[in-house]
């Protein structure tokens, strides 16, 4: 797997070229702060973008000419990285070695006019029927559902936005709208453009010198990580009712005075160790020794200096699980855990970072990860994260304080598993 970045100017070319699969993978990512007003925009230019084009105008159309290219995929995402709103779109079709020559081009020449020449007042209502639909299924999953009230208590922090969108947002946008932002993301975005698959180079880069038609430059960079939260005297508690079978029980916790070795090596590890699985720490202190909860996860987010812990629980046992979790974490920064377990988190981090060579989006999430963060190679990575300590998992458990409770209680006495 060889890698390469080239400068294009207006944006970045990352090739990794491998012969790994019988595919080619492409993804063409936008980049900008996110902003509240913008994501719901955002999200919708997303879908019209794979909507169809002034060369594919209809649905039919562009279903007739991806089966043309041997059945070429599409896939547009929306997501934020700390600061950071990203706006993806990939493609990923059979090398030409294994169809004909001239197909990389001319698939290649798809997604880009997709991209460059979309119809943005094409089906406008339907994509915002989807839209819609993905805001409002936030209700339909409770654990989705606490996280993002918690979350939310926050304010203004970059975590605190809905990813989904908002109704109220959605009803206001035109198509007038939608071509003015589309713009604005066309000329101000950052852009990086990742290709992986058995290629050659010259030939890729001459495609996007000549079918990618970014050429502005003042491009503006900002750090990717979110603020730290300040310091409670006391933990904040929010509680609201609903019409569910389990209490759910969610905790954010600050973290605090991380350094940059600790945010890519040793809070993954801890996240693991802690909340990761059923082999956790959290799992066999709530679950497994004290059955009161039906499940407890704990998911770390580096970049954005907070660590949510959530879990699902009887209702009137809060008080109990909210104790044995804070008590979880007083142990954690004393050393009294199993050295083992913390062998064994290492060991699944290790694997999972292992099989992502063997799919093509998570190796370009590997390489996204060095533009953004200046991660290391896959290698070094794993390397670095052999080497974490019981000592370095006290260090970095004693910069975590619990910050703000959210319950989402069941409004029925007696509740079913």
């Amino acid at each position: 797997m060889e890698y390469t970045c080239y400068n294009m100017n207006a944006y970045n070319l990352h090739i990794i070229n491998t012969d790994k699969f019988k595919t080619i993978t492409i993804d063409v990512s936008f980049r900008r702060k996110i902003k509240k007003e913008e994501i719901t925009i955002r999200n919708l230019l997303k879908e019209l973008i794979v909507n169809s084009s002034f060369d594919y105008p209809t649905e039919r159309s562009l279903i007739i000419q991806t089966e043309k290219l041997y059945d070429l995929k599409l896939l547009s995402s929306s997501y934020r990285v700390g600061n950071y709103s990203i706006l993806s779109f990939k493609t990923r079709f059979l090398n030409e070695e294994y169809t004909e020559d001239g197909m990389n081009c001319e698939s290649i020449k798809f997604l880009l006019d997709l991209i460059f020449k979309p119809r943005l007042d094409n089906d406008v209502d339907k994509c915002k029927k989807k839209i819609e639909k993905s805001i409002l299924s936030l209700n339909d999953n409770k654990i989705k559902y606490a996280l993002m009230k918690l979350l939310e208590t926050t304010e203004d922090m970059a975590y605190s936005y809905n990813n989904y969108g908002y109704r109220e947002d959605l009803e206001k946008i035109t198509v007038e709208d939608i071509k003015k932002y589309y713009n604005s993301v066309i000329s101000d975005d950052i852009v990086d453009v990742f290709v992986v698959g058995k290629v050659n180079e010259n030939d890729i880069k001459q495609i996007f010198k000549e079918y990618f038609k970014v050429s502005t430059f003042h491009k503006h960079e900002l750090s990717l990580l979110v603020p730290e939260l300040k310091n409670v005297r006391k933990t904040r508690e929010y509680r609201e009712n609903d019409n569910v079978n389990q209490t759910q029980l969610t905790m954010l916790c600050s973290l605090n005075g991380i350094t940059d070795y600790e945010r890519k090596y040793v809070l993954p590890v801890y996240g693991e160790l802690l909340g990761g699985s059923s082999n956790s720490i959290l799992f066999d202190m709530v679950r497994e020794k004290n059955s009161y909860a039906y499940y407890v996860n704990a998911l770390v987010k580096p970049y954005d200096n907070v660590m949510m812990i959530y879990s699902g629980i009887q209702k009137g046992n809060d008080k109990e699980v909210i104790k044995l979790i804070e008590k979880t974490l007083t142990l954690i920064s004393k050393g009294k855990f199993d050295v083992n377990k913390l062998e064994s988190s290492k060991k699944t981090l290790i694997s999972a970072i292992e099989s992502s060579l063997d799919n093509p989006v998570s190796i370009i999430n590997n390489y996204y990860a060095k533009v953004l963060v200046g991660a290391l190679d896959v290698g070094e990575k794993i390397e670095n994260i052999k080497k974490i300590t019981k000592e370095d998992i006290m260090n970095v458990s004693k910069k975590i304080s619990v910050h703000t409770l959210f319950l989402l209680e069941a409004s029925d006495e007696e509740n079913n598993d």
